[in-house]
Formats: C-alpha cells, structure tokens, sequence
C-alpha cells in the first residue's frame, strides 16, 4: 500500500493582470527558478487569484520499510519502457542488496526486491535464454538450493528447454540439476539433484524374456536426472523390424546381440545367425537353438546358404500373403500365423566387404579364383542383406546388422543403412565419424556424459539408441551370461535342432562354386539353383559369365565376370 505523496503540489499567488493565456510560461519560468524543474500547471483559480502547480518526483520511495524484503516506488512522469535498463541501475546503486523486480512505465510503478547474488544471476540466466529482461523474471530461492521461476509469454518449450537445463547445469547448479517446465503456468523449478548413472551391471529380468512378441528390452536408457529411475530401452519391431547395431570390439555389441537373440528365442521367433568363422565362438551357445540350416558361420558359402533360405522362405510367404490378401504378418488371422524369424548378421563388413583382385597374376591363377571366388559370395550376402530389410520385413523377417564400421568401404552404403530404422552405438567415447556412420543425425544423439565415462564400472556395457519413434538416449544393455540364457531357454523348452548348418546339398544348391583349373577350362554346366538364386538377387546373367543364360558357364568367363565387376584388372 503506497504511504507517501507520489506527487509535489504547490499553491502560486497570481500577480495582478495575470492572463493565463499569455503568461503561463512565464509563470512555469518562475516557478522552476524557485523550486526547480517538472512543474505543470494543474488548474488555475481566477476568483481566487491563484495558481495549482505539482510535479511527480523523479523517484519516490513509497511503502518503504527498514528491512523490508519488497517494497514499491513511483515513477517519474514520461518513463518510457526503453528507461528500464537505466532505472534498474539507478535503482540498484541507490539501495544496495535490492533490485527492481517489476517495472511498469504505464502505471508508473516500478518495485524492488532484496535479493541475494545467486537468485540474481539465475534470474539474469534464465531472462539471457528467454531473450527477456532480468525484470520479466522472477526468481526465488527454494529450500533445496534450487530455485522458483516465472517465465514470460517469451517461453517456447521446444526453443527454450534444452537451454534452461544448461542453465542449471553450467551457471547455477552442477551436473544433476535439471528443470520442472510448466508451460500453462509459465512456471518453473530448477531443482539439485545427483547426475543420473547406473548400476555395475543390470541383470536381464529373466521373468520377462520373450513376453512381448513385437518388443525387445535389451537395457536401460539413461534418465533425465538422479532422482527418476532409468527406463527401459525397448526395440519396438512393429514399428521397425531391422537393428543396425555398431561399435568397436569389446564396446558391448556382443552383450547387446544376445540379449535380443535370447529374447527372440523365448518369444518363439526362429533363429539364423551369420558370422565370421573366427568370430562364431560369441554365438556358439545358441548354435541348437537355430533353425534348421540357419547356421550360416562356418564358411561364407554357409552364409550365402543360410541367407539364400531365408530369402526364399520369404518369398514363400509373400506369394501366400498374395494368395489370402494380407499386407503385413501382424494382421494375418490366426489360421495363416507365420513364425516371425530374426535373422543375426554378425561382423557384417567382413562378411560383405570384397577383397582387391591383385593385378599382373595370370587370371587362372588360384589365388586370383579364391578371391574371386571369396569376392562372388561376398557380394551375394550384401544383396540377400540388402535384399531382406527391402523386402521382407512385412511377412515376418527381421534382421540386426552388427559392424565395427558402417559405410560404404566396408559394405553398408547409405542405401542399405537408410532401410533400418533402429539405430544402436555401444561403447562411452565414439568419434564423431563413427557416430556419423551409425545416425541419421548425430548431432540429435546425446553423449555419454563425463561423469559416467569416468566411473569404470558404471560406463560397462554403456552405448548410444537412436531408436524408431523415440528419443535418442544412452543406455546400458542388460547383462546375463550366455549359460544363464542358455538355462532359462532350456527350462522353457525352446525348439533345437540337431542339423544347425546348412546341409551339403544345401549349399551346393545356393553358393556358387568357381574351382576351375587350366588356362583355357571348357565350359562346365553350374548349379542351376545359384544361377538362378543370382538372377533372383539381381546380379543376372551376364555378370555370371552366362550372357546366353543356358546355363553352360565357362569357368573362366564366370572368374572374368565377377573380377570385372568387382572392380580387377
């Protein structure tokens, strides 16, 4: 309540003659010389022979009180929005400890507030992100350490938010704090808190393995602060059924992919699982669990074949979902249910990456057949690849690409990458290039945070999602050994298989075969089914040194054929 006079007021006797349409200015003259400037004329009395004079004071402390924590002034006469800065300095100088708090140039009221060194640079902070004045704020220290806000109609949550939590990370708190937003009130906390972090290790939870049939949780996404538990990272394959998964060697990917292999296998999908000879020991656990000659890992051939299978089976399917008029295996009625399959390729830039075909060695040679032996089954495991995340997914075909490196030198250009929509990095400290090789975006995927990187333990098994449809996070995958999956899929009775490779017939129908000797071999007829299963992967003809496509091959021409497109001399 205002307790003092916001205005000077004066009574002028008038000389005699006085004309108030000639001498007012005059009068203001005299009136100014003996009580200085502001005056105006409020009214004049004739009758009376006087004059009514008053100015406003340039600032009048009104409702002041020793001590107390706000208290409100008046305005001079004529403030202008624009005077706020300097007011607000003037103010500030002229009683120490307090700071204007509201400013209303209309009303001709401005108020100021006590104020302590940490509220008042929040306040500044948080008006510097709103792009507001230190005024439009107001700011309260709350009993944790923390502190009340309210914002201005300058508040954009999706412009300001990310900002704010900088602001109670960097200038006024410490890693951990973060803000509560209420962008109907246009209030907000920022509260202390510990950084969030996790555990040595998260146990699989074994109860759950396999209990959704279109989702796999695999590990537990970073929360926003310490006081919120971490959520799980869930792979929703209904919303995309392909997982590139990245990272160096002993970053965690192996973890990663038995968790969602154990959790396939218990939700009931059939396995195939393709690697590198000398890396299939990571898989060997679940080598019974496959489905018959979905065991591609001991040659490439056997990669090829396994591959060939399921392509085929895919292929199966779509004409039988032609057959009944079903768009996707989640629709179909129970009467028609396929089996989803998850198709694992490991190491997959070693097993699609072709070797250079060295030049100057005669064309016969061996060692020049082998590589481009090697080189031909290379190139049909990138198409059948490339050929199931295009294609086959909506009739139950899932696969998780799992790499060291992700880009076109090592096998998986952009084309292919651009088909798979749940992206995962495992390790704490990917370079910028490999996170570009992994994301669509990585400047939108969070890091791993310092803290976290520096505690050894915590950061074991850490890693970065991009997932379809959510937030990118850091996570830490689940942990179980390969023997405790190995029990509880045993204990639930998951199919095995005693024929987990491809059989010989098997391969010799689906991996080409290029072992030809003499300078000038006669032509020898190829498997029909490879030659056909290359047209089906698009390679055709011609590029199987077949150009007449009847099926007599010269040896020669074929290792010619597939050295040229490969890129030899």
């Amino acid at each position: 309540m205002l307790s003092g006079m916001a205005t000077e007021r004066i009574t002028i006797k008038l000389p005699p003659g006085f004309n108030p349409d000639r001498h007012q200015k005059a009068l203001l003259v005299k009136v100014s010389e003996a009580h200085g400037d502001g005056w105006e004329i409020e009214s004049i009395d004739p009758a009376a022979g006087v004059a009514f004079v008053t100015r406003q004071a340039a600032i009048i402390e009104v409702s002041a009180q020793a001590g107390a924590h706000s208290f409100d002034i008046r305005l001079a006469r004529g403030t202008k929005p624009s005077d706020g800065d300097k007011i607000a300095s003037k103010l500030a100088d002229a009683h120490p400890g307090y700071v204007m708090s509201a400013f209303d140039p209309f009303l001709g009221k401005a108020t100021l507030t006590k104020m302590d060194d940490a509220t008042i640079r929040c306040r500044g902070a948080v008006a510097g992100v709103l792009g507001a004045k230190s005024w439009e704020v107001q700011c309260r220290l709350r009993k944790d350490g923390g502190f009340d806000l309210e914002l201005t109609t300058k508040y954009v949550p999706s412009k300001h938010d990310e900002k704010l939590d900088e602001v109670a990370v960097a200038i006024v708190g410490r890693p951990g704090w973060y803000v509560i937003t209420d962008p109907n009130t246009l209030t907000a906390s920022i509260v202390p808190a510990s950084p969030p972090t996790f555990p040595p290790a998260i146990p699989f939870p074994m109860k759950s393995l396999g209990a959704r049939p279109h989702e796999i949780g695999f590990g537990r996404s970073l929360a926003r602060n310490g006081d919120t538990p971490n959520p799980e990272s869930v792979l929703n394959l209904a919303q995309s059924g392909h997982v590139l998964l990245g990272g160096m060697p002993g970053s965690g990917k192996t973890v990663t992919t038995s968790a969602i292999i154990a959790d396939r296998l218990a939700a009931g999908d059939g396995l195939v699982v393709c690697n590198t000879s000398d890396k299939m020991v990571d898989h060997l656990w679940c080598k019974d669990f496959v489905r018959p000659g979905g065991w591609g890992c001991d040659s490439l051939a056997h990669t090829v074949t396994a591959l060939a299978m399921v392509y085929a089976e895919g292929q199966k399917r779509a004409k039988m979902f032609a057959s009944i008029g079903a768009n996707n295996y989640l629709d179909l009625p129970a009467k028609h249910a396929v089996q989803p399959i998850t198709v694992i390729v490991d190491e997959a830039s070693a097993l699609t990456t072709t070797d250079k075909v060295p030049s100057g060695v005669p064309k016969d040679n061996p060692i020049v057949l082998e590589i481009v032996n090697s080189n031909l089954m290379k190139v049909m495991i990138f198409s059948f690849i490339s050929k199931i995340i295009a294609e086959m997914r909506f009739v139950g075909i899932r696969m998780i690409v799992s790499t060291q490196v992700a880009n076109a030198a090592t096998g998986l250009p952009p084309s292919l990458k651009d088909k798979i929509g749940h992206r995962v990095l495992c390790g704490t400290s990917a370079t910028k290039a490999a996170r570009a090789q992994i994301f669509r975006d990585e400047t939108a995927v969070p890091h791993v945070p310092a803290h976290l990187q520096a505690d050894e333990k915590a950061s074991k098994g850490c890693g970065l999602a991009a997932l379809e449809g959510q937030k990118p996070a850091v996570f830490k995958s689940y942990f179980a050994t390969t023997d405790d999956y190995r029990t509880a899929l045993l204990a639930r009775g998951v199919t095995r298989t005693d024929q987990p490779a491809p059989t010989a017939s098997q391969v010799a129908q689906f991996a080409p075969d290029l072992d030809v000797s003499g300078d000038d071999p006669a032509p020898r007829k190829t498997h029909g089914s490879p030659q056909r299963e290359m047209q089906n992967t698009g390679l055709g003809n011609e590029w199987m040194g077949d150009p007449d496509g009847d099926g007599q091959v010269s040896g020669y021409a074929k290792a010619n054929a597939a050295r040229h497109a490969l890129g030899g001399s």
